[in-house]
């Protein structure tokens, strides 16, 4: 072979080879494999789905390996693994993997994050999110939010702030709970007997004693039903049975404003009336020291709370399903869970307090507990429309005011159909 044959043979190998490189080189850069875990139903899943697609358009080399977990236990497994493997207790979905990151739910400035992300691993190598499962380096663990998204709460720790629907339809679903007939009827007649006692001393220590147990007890009550329905995790099956629970207290509380304990009724029974006035009375009586009183006081406020439960249960339920399909857990929820707490307990400290510093009360009337049945029922019934059938409403401010005006709007509607409509055809 001459010299010349051997040159050209010599170039065309190792040409050969650095093409033969080059492929195989730019083929495994060209690998950006990300795992997206959704839940029908959740509208912060359709949300990122879209924003998935486009990207795909833009990166032809990004592969998108989709998960659905409300249909299949092993895509449920394979999520809580993952979250395991890359240091994140997952409690929510959409669930994005991508290299050595992952983000729980779905925000304009988590996509940020996540296109900058598919930008850097197409240019460099990043790991395959099952082979880092399968691997043994755990994942240090990325935030879901840039800084400005998140603040650091005392005693609770970081707070998402782009949940702000949550804070708003949080702070709007525990006013209209706060206004419950059946606990503001028992308030009421409670203190309306200890004015008699004319002790303003007994007034608070009763009425406060009172306010915090009934307050602890449907907080753990609340807190149980969160519990709940993390436990379950099926977003699907908690739309439909919150929707369920929503339409029932809701259709039922407006029959109850046109007819008033008629039927079914979410109210406390005439019969259990006369019971909780004999043990107001003895609760009253003279000779009972401090601490008898306060837990006489105590028992009586326990047994209450679990009698007028099936009143008082329905927004706890459809509130603790919203904020399960949008993903709110952690910090964050607590955070909703003292706000919802604060201004449920608003309207009645304000009650006690007035009753304690003028020692006169008043008996809530038929009549107002037929309009605030009518506008908690309304509330209810708008929530377990959009629950069900426009989730996406309940995940952004505006949608969260068109969903309560619309409350508001059946509410008066309602109203002057009874004043006036009804009276005028002779009904």
């Amino acid at each position: 072979m001459t010299a010349k044959r051997t040159y050209f043979l010599t170039v065309a190998i190792t040409l050969a080879i650095i093409v033969f490189l080059s492929f195989t080189l730019g083929a495994a850069e060209g690998e950006t494999v990300l795992y997206f875990f959704w839940s029908e139903g959740c509208p912060y899943c359709q949300k990122e789905k879209p924003f998935l697609e486009d990207l795909q358009e833009d990166y032809p080399s990004l592969e998108v390996v989709d998960k659905e977990v409300s249909s299949s236990e092993e895509n449920v497994e394979l999520l809580m693994e993952m979250g395991q493997k890359y240091g994140r207790e997952i409690r929510g979905v959409p669930a994005t993997f991508l290299g050595e990151e992952v983000w729980v739910g779905f925000t304009e400035k988590i996509g940020d994050q996540i296109k900058e992300k598919v930008e850097y691993c197409t240019e460099n190598d990043c790991v395959n999110p099952l082979v880092k499962l399968k691997g043994e380096e755990a994942v240090s663990e990325t935030p879901a939010t840039k800084e400005g998204e998140t603040i650091d709460v005392p005693f609770f720790g970081t707070v998402d702030l782009s949940s702000t629907p949550a804070f708003l339809s949080t702070a709007l679903i525990a006013f209209v709970d706060g206004f419950n007939p059946c606990s503001l009827w028992v308030l009421t007649f409670l203190l309306g007997m200890l004015i008699y006692t004319k002790s303003r001393k007994k007034i608070v220590i009763v009425g406060l004693t009172f306010l915090a147990v009934t307050a602890t007890a449907y907080g753990l009550f609340i807190l149980g039903l969160f519990s709940a329905f993390q436990y379950i995790g099926q977003l699907l099956w908690i739309r439909i049975l919150v929707a369920v629970i929503a339409f029932s207290f809701g259709l039922v509380n407006i029959k109850d404003y046109f007819w008033f304990k008629e039927g079914i009724s979410f109210t406390i029974s005439d019969g259990l009336k006369p019971k909780i006035a004999d043990r107001f009375r003895n609760l009253t009586q003279k000779g009972r020291s401090l601490p008898a009183l306060v837990g006489a006081t105590f028992l009586m406020a326990l047994g209450i709370t679990l009698a007028e439960l099936p009143c008082t249960a329905g927004f706890p339920v459809v509130w603790t399903g919203i904020l399960n399909t949008q993903g709110v857990s952690g910090a964050t929820f607590g955070i909703l869970f003292a706000i919802y707490m604060a201004i449920y307990l608003l309207d009645e400290l304000l009650v006690f307090g007035t009753v304690s510093i003028t020692l006169q009360s008043s008996k809530l009337q038929e009549e107002h507990g037929r309009v605030l049945k009518l506008i908690g029922g309304a509330l209810m019934l708008t929530l377990g429309v959009s629950f069900l059938f426009a989730p996406e409403l309940m995940t952004d401010f505006k949608g969260s005011l068109i969903v309560f005006g619309a409350a508001v709007l059946v509410s008066v509607t309602l109203v002057l159909l009874r004043k006036t409509v009804l009276p005028a055809i002779g009904s």
